[in-house]
C-alpha cells in the first residue's frame, strides 16, 4: 500500500509490471518498465521527495502525445506495423492516465479564474492548470483563456 495519495500511479505501474510478468506477457513489462523509467528521470530532476501524482501524470501525458505524433508519422508513411504498435502503446498509457476534462469544465474553471483574477492570462493560465491537476492539456487551456480574453 502507498505511504500516500502521491505514489500511487507509480506504484500502480510497478505492481502491474509485476502482474504481467508472472503472467508472462513480457512486452506489457517492457512497457510499464519504460513508464516507470520516465517518471523516475522527471523525479530525479525535481528536489528529494517534491514529485507529486500530477507530475507523474504530466509526464505519462507528455509520453501519450509523443506516441500519437508518431502514430500520424508512421500512418504518412504507410508503416502500419508501426502503428499497430503504437496503438497498443497508447491504449496502455490512456488506461492510467484520469479521464481527462471537457470543453464545457474547462471553461467553466478558466471563467471562475477570470472572475477572481482578473485578464491576467499568465495568472488564470497558472491557476487553472493547478486546479485540473493534469486532466486538460496546456494548449486547451491556453486556447479557451485566449477566446474568453478576447470576447469570442
Amino acid at each position: 500500500m502507498p505511504n500516500n495519495l502521491e505514489d500511487m500511479l507509480k506504484d500502480k505501474l510497478k505492481a502491474d509490471s509485476v502482474t504481467a510478468l508472472k503472467s508472462g506477457d513480457n512486452l506489457k513489462v517492457e512497457r510499464l518498465r519504460y513508464l516507470i523509467s520516465l517518471i523516475d528521470q522527471k523525479e530525479l530532476t525535481l528536489p528529494m521527495g517534491q514529485l507529486t501524482e500530477t507530475d507523474e501524470i504530466m509526464v505519462l501525458q507528455k509520453e501519450l502525445k509523443n506516441k500519437e505524433e508518431s502514430r500520424l508519422l508512421f500512418l504518412k508513411g504507410k508503416r502500419l506495423d508501426l502503428v499497430t504498435a503504437l496503438d497498443e502503446e497508447i491504449e496502455l498509457l490512456k488506461s492510467y492516465l484520469p479521464q481527462m476534462m471537457t470543453v464545457e469544465e474547462i471553461t467553466a474553471l478558466v471563467g471562475e479564474m477570470r472572475a477572481n483574477l482578473g485578464n491576467d492570462f499568465g495568472a488564470i493560465m497558472r491557476a487553472v492548470k493547478n486546479q485540473t491537476g493534469g486532466r486538460a492539456s496546456g494548449e486547451l487551456i491556453a486556447r479557451i483563456i485566449k477566446e474568453q480574453l478576447s470576447g469570442e
